[in-house]
């Protein structure tokens, strides 16, 4: 039986090979047109089997820690820990865990949507393949080495020892700058250990001694690989990227999908307003306060059972090690209260001296107990708070006025 292996080598073109599945070897089947390159998906040849190959220049593969986890609660484990090793949004990345070692996961990190994209591009001609691998899983790795080096002319890619992938740069006068970062983080160049195996051309052995006098590394250059080398058994044992979350995804309509969750947010928006307009009675304020603290048990539920075994104050470590993340990223977490407070203070400027009793801030929202007063001034800053963009809430309290914000 054919197969048909379909690199996705460009937004609606890729790369392919039609081989023999009984075929260990990895070369094209000899019968009929073998492979090909640049093929757009109308064109490529039909087979009773087919798989597509990630490459390594479109997804990120890193190593995280995680706690003792169930593994039914791993993945939401997993997501939580690589807040600080993303830019983006993770929820707009497709993760899968390739290999769960004790105290770390390597973890596949692609883009979703272009994922999808391209799946639902393919099923539209009638090609949905069985398994999705990463084209990193599919190369060869040299033991007790710092990695190995799947060389291209634009640079390539590095399988660090434990399991990280970097894509390279490349220039004709020096190493990659990726390279040489993780071979100053693997911290033990010069020792007899370290070796890096670089899949490559024979002509880079005129290089390699210039490479080893400059990192104090050696580098040793064997047979080129592509991913058209990979045999049936390696891609067997490859980490299948079909999740049942992107499968759905290329049969069925990706708007039809997100119908329900934009109809749930416009209501949320929609009841929002309304209370907003309405203005805050007592039942508002004691509705609100019920929301926020159901929110609150729900969100300490959900990180307990992520990870039942992790001791101490669990609740608080995850929020600790969530803001972190943020703040290396220049931006600012739910529990920061400084910002918040700047921005409802810049609106009271005429607060009369005494009129602020009372200071709290809890679950990403400020509270603040004012005297009597302070009425006129609140009045006065209602319409400034929310062309900032803040949510305001206000109610009577006994001897004042209490006001709660939130950003929208």
């Amino acid at each position: 039986m054919n197969v048909l292996h379909i690199f996705l080598a460009g937004d609606g073109t890729c790369d392919w090979t039609l081989q023999d599945d009984q075929d260990d070897s990895g070369r094209p089947s000899p019968a009929g047109a073998g492979h090909g390159e640049n093929t757009p998906y109308a064109e490529l040849p039909r087979a009773a089997r087919s798989l597509s190959i990630v490459p390594a220049a479109r997804m990120r593969t890193l190593t995280v820690y995680v706690p003792p986890t169930p593994t039914a609660k791993l993945s939401s484990v997993v997501r939580f820990a690589l807040e600080d090793q993303l830019a983006g949004d993770v929820e707009s990345q497709h993760v899968v865990i390739a290999a769960k070692r004790e105290r770390d996961a390597i973890v596949h990190v692609i883009d979703k949507r272009w994922l999808k994209d391209t799946h639902t591009g393919l099923a539209r001609h009638g090609i949905r393949p069985a398994l999705v691998a990463a084209e990193s899983d599919l190369a060869p790795r040299a033991p007790a080495t710092l990695g190995t080096w799947v060389w291209r002319e634009d640079g390539g890619f590095l399988i660090e020892a434990g399991g990280r992938v970097t894509v390279l740069d490349q220039s004709r006068d020096a190493q990659p700058s990726g390279l040489l970062l993780a071979l100053r983080n693997a911290g033990n160049a010069g020792s007899p250990a370290a070796r890096v195996e670089v899949r490559g051309p024979p002509a880079l052995a005129e290089r390699s001694a210039a490479w080893s006098r400059a990192t104090g590394v050696t580098f040793d250059i064997e047979p080129e690989w592509t991913w058209r080398d990979a045999s049936a058994s390696t891609i067997a044992a490859a980490a299948n990227l079909l999740t049942p979350e992107l499968h759905a995804g290329t049969s069925s309509t990706p708007a039809a999908a997100g119908h329900p969750r934009i109809l749930r947010r416009a209501l949320l928006w929609l009841l929002a307003a309304l209370l907003l307009h309405a203005g805050a009675s007592a039942a508002e304020w004691a509705m609100l306060k019920w929301r926020v603290a159901q929110v609150e048990r729900d969100t300490q539920q959900l990180i307990k059972s992520a990870a039942p075994d992790l001791a101490g104050e669990l609740d608080s470590a995850w929020r600790k090690h969530y803001a972190a993340a943020r703040h290396r990223q220049g931006k600012t977490a739910p529990d920061d209260a400084l910002p918040l407070l700047a921005e409802a203070a810049a609106a009271l400027p005429d607060l009369p001296p005494g009129a602020l009793r009372v200071i709290n801030f809890e679950a990403g929202q400020l509270t603040l107990d004012f005297d009597r007063s302070a009425a006129g001034p609140i009045a006065a800053a209602l319409p400034l708070w929310q062309g900032r963009g803040l949510s305001v809430l206000q109610a009577e309290s006994p001897g004042g006025l209490r006001v709660r914000f939130a950003r929208q």
